[in-house]
């Protein structure tokens, strides 16, 4: 799901040490800590000449300051390799987000760095400043509220930047005072377009009405901006209700409106002419690539029957082809777009979960990330006509670890033939023909996908699991990313049906090629696939154990509690409230709940707005009231992706240990 306990529960908390096991190789099987503890890398920029890129390295969390959050900051590489990564730009607090001026010689970023302002105690990001040839950073904001988005003009004048709003004086002194009942829906804060001028150094507002700003870009000659807004900061509104409109940069007034059906972008082409961005599909499910005229005209979709799912784009200086990141099955991919037929070319491949690549100026070389089956995300760069090359290696522990082999997969839904695509990883020990305990990891999303990459994290449990024993199957059906718009919408009104078919599906081909032991099936997800596996044990008594993360169980409660109410369940089913039997109750673990037998653990954070923890509540109090062995953990404090380091620990012991305790007996 896209998607982004009580308080005071008492928790009673079970210590469970896992000892590393040892091979013959002096290799040893992964642990929790080994996956938590992983440097995370994103946000890679090319500089404008091509030579050299930043990027944001999240270093592991302090296990002896839990209160603080991981460190953040940025590096550089060169692109021939001719030196290592180093260090760039570092301080006590986090710096992101770099961003190259046109010249090169400049480096803005965000940082907390600084001082707080006015009545805050911790200080809020800020733009920076640094010479590209060293030097010490600059601050150029100071604005009260926190900055979340930078880009500078073409001309490198200017730098926009957007601003969530700031508590009031009166606001905070409420709330002092403990009088901070707030009235629902009409104490929104919204993100405004600011603007940092470099002649004056001076910052000004732009957007002054009512607009939440999610995203934007400069238009060539600086005197407008292309900007994606919703009309309230809720998540509803931002996730399905957003629109594109070009604003006057001087007055903030919006001039026209290019479209109210927008999911990702803007980005303008270099000749002023177009302005591309992602649109959403019919049912508001998925989403395809678009152009749409500058001055205003039709919008033209582009790729719009491509058999993938584009994630990412960015304009070459000739303003011809379009540069984007694709996820095609279990991979990713970098293409070039012609804009005028929509033939497209592949320059490389990839394996990374989402979009995180950027482009020299002259659209030549690109910069992305991407990973292996080994090791998680390093820096690799590309250069048209030649071969892809790795610039990082910021993972040379994983070569202590007895690591699953991680292969394609592939099979057929027995009812409509329909080929599915997956992720299947085995144990280091695993020989052909001789099953192993299995465990399907069933996605969030929906729409969304494994690959065949690096899988370990809180989130992704596969080498955690195959490292200890287990076969995993990862599947991507019907509803997943990767097979074009109408794959993705292929579930609609139809949550747990031919999806479900198709896992199940796997399983099936998996037991007769005698790699899945069928007496010692798992299953478990975090999210949508929190709903699958609370479903699949619902309709079959097959699997011996399931985890259940951050599910929804029951789409009645669920659709009035979430925060991206209505607009997400009424893109997936038909008009609710008159209809809830239909695709409301019998699509709901809990209309089932008894046919339930299989032992279920039940996890979920607190603080969770997307699926909150009464959905695991749910489940779990069925549960118990039935009689099926049935445990819960609550995570204070966690929303719907958990982030503190303990926590992230906690959750993937149990997890193995709960498996262990029901397939490896």
């Amino acid at each position: 799901m896209r998607l982004r306990l009580r308080r005071g529960l008492e928790m009673v908390v079970i210590l469970i040490v896992f000892m590393p096991t040892l091979c013959a190789e002096g290799r040893r099987a992964v642990t929790p800590v080994d996956l938590v503890d992983i440097r995370v890398l994103r946000d890679v920029q090319i500089s404008p000449d091509g030579k050299r890129a930043v990027f944001v390295v999240t270093e592991p969390a302090d296990p002896k300051k839990p209160e603080s959050p991981r460190d953040s900051n940025i590096w550089m590489v060169p692109i021939d390799g001719s030196e290592e990564a180093r260090l760039f730009a570092a301080s006590a607090k986090s710096d992101t987000l770099p961003r190259w001026s046109p010249d090169g010689r400049y480096l803005a970023f965000l940082s907390n760095r600084g001082e707080p302002l006015g009545e805050d105690k911790e200080a809020k990001s800020q733009i920076y400043l640094l010479r590209t040839d060293g030097g010490e950073a600059e601050q150029l904001t100071r604005v009260k509220g926190e900055v979340e988005n930078l880009k500078w003009s073409r001309d490198g004048a200017i730098i926009a930047f957007t601003v969530k709003d700031p508590l009031s004086e009166e606001e905070q002194k409420k709330q002092k005072q403990r009088d901070d009942a707030f009235h629902v829906d009409h104490e929104d804060k919204y993100s405004r377009l600011w603007v940092w001028n470099r002649s004056s150094r001076q910052v000004e507002q732009v957007t002054n009405q009512n607009l939440h700003v999610k995203d934007f870009d400069w238009s060539p000659d600086g005197s407008e901006l292309a900007l994606r807004v919703s009309p309230t900061p809720h998540v509803d509104d931002m996730g399905w209700h957003s629109s594109l409109v070009v604003i006057r940069r001087l007055t903030g007034e919006v001039v026209r409106t290019l479209s109210q059906n927008v999911v990702a972008g803007p980005e303008w082409s270099p000749d002023g002419q177009s302005i591309a961005f992602l649109e959403f599909t019919p049912n508001k499910i998925a989403e395809w690539l678009a152009l749409v005229p500058a001055a205003g005209g039709p919008v033209r979709q582009v790729l719009k029957d491509y058999q993938g799912t584009i994630w990412d784009f960015k304009w070459t200086s000739d303003s011809k082809y379009l540069l984007a990141e694709s996820n095609e099955g279990t991979k990713d991919k970098l293409l070039r777009v012609d804009t005028a037929g929509g033939a497209y070319k592949a320059l490389a491949g990839a394996l990374m979960p989402g979009p995180d690549f950027s482009a020299s100026s002259d659209g030549r070389t690109l910069a992305y990330l991407s990973q292996g089956a080994d090791a998680p995300q390093d820096v690799w760069v590309v250069t048209i006509g030649e071969s892809p090359r790795r610039l990082t290696k910021f993972h040379p522990q994983m070569a202590s670890l007895r690591l699953g082999e991680v292969k394609d997969i592939g099979w057929k839904n027995k009812k409509d033939g329909q080929a599915l695509f997956g992720v299947l990883v085995t144990p280091p020990d695993f020989k052909p023909g001789q099953p192993f305990p299995m465990i399907v990891e069933v996605h969030g999303g929906p729409q969304w996908a494994w690959w065949s990459g690096w899988l370990g994290s809180w989130h992704e449990w596969a080498q955690l699991l195959a490292s200890n024993g287990y076969v995993v199957f990862l599947p991507n059906p019907r509803g997943s990313t990767g097979q074009g718009w109408r794959f993705a919408e292929a579930n609609r009104d139809d949550w747990g049906g031919m999806d479900f078919q198709d896992i199940m599906d796997g399983v099936d081909f998996l037991v007769d090629q005698k790699i899945a032991d069928a007496t010692r099936l798992g299953i478990g997800g975090w999210s949508y696939g929190g709903f699958m596996t609370s479903w699949a044990v619902t309709q079959t008594n097959r699997f011996k154990a399931a985890v259940v993360g951050a599910a929804v169980t029951n789409l009645f409660s669920f659709n009035g509690t979430t925060d991206i109410t209505p607009g997400f369940l009424r893109s997936y089913f038909l008009d609710i409230p008159s209809r809830r039997r239909v695709p409301y109750d019998n699509h709901s673990a809990m209309t089932f709940l008894k046919n339930c037998k299989t032992p279920s653990l039940v996890l979920h954070g607190q603080a969770d707005d997307r699926v909150p923890v009464s959905q695991g509540f749910e489940f779990y109090s069925g549960l118990k009231a039935l009689g099926v062995e049935t445990e819960m953990v609550v995570y204070p404090r966690e929303p719907h992706a958990l982030k503190e380091r303990a926590h992230q620990i906690d959750l993937l012991q149990r997890i193995l240990a709960w498996y262990d305790k029901y397939l490896k007996k």
